[in-house]
């Protein structure tokens, strides 16, 4: 039984799986998500779990080599753009963004309630 970081089992196996290259996305509430890309949902309720708690957990077991966001968070979340700045995303129109999110292997919900709080990562690989 692990001792710490994330405990949720269904994300610690979806995490275990990525490979160098695989994109995933951390969103909030209210991304939507195509057919067909699965959903780990986290949300209990609007606003729990948060989205930047969620994302910082996740870093803690995952290698990224790149991350993308949401050119709106900039005027519209300015924590979940802060949290965006420190992982160097990339911004992007939001239609562009939401259709990258097809691509994924999957998509962690959180319950974020505030607009704009979504980033899309690229599996890196944790060279010794």
């Amino acid at each position: 039984m692990r001792t710490g970081g994330l405990i949720h089992a269904e994300l610690m196996s979806a995490l275990v799986a990525l490979r160098h290259t695989d994109t995933f996305a951390v969103s909030d509430s209210g991304l939507p998500v195509p057919p067909g890309v699965p959903v780990i949902d986290l949300g209990i309720s609007y606003g729990m779990p948060r989205f930047a708690p969620v994302v910082e957990l996740i870093l803690d077991e995952v290698a990224v080599e790149a991350a993308w966001g949401s050119a709106d968070v900039v005027a519209a979340n300015p924590e979940a753009a802060e949290l965006l700045t420190r992982l160097n995303a990339e911004l992007l129109d939001h239609a562009e963004f939401k259709r990258r999110i097809g691509q994924c292997r999957f998509v962690v919900r959180t319950g974020e309630a505030r607009p704009y709080a979504n980033v899309l990562l690229r599996a890196g690989v944790p060279w010794l």
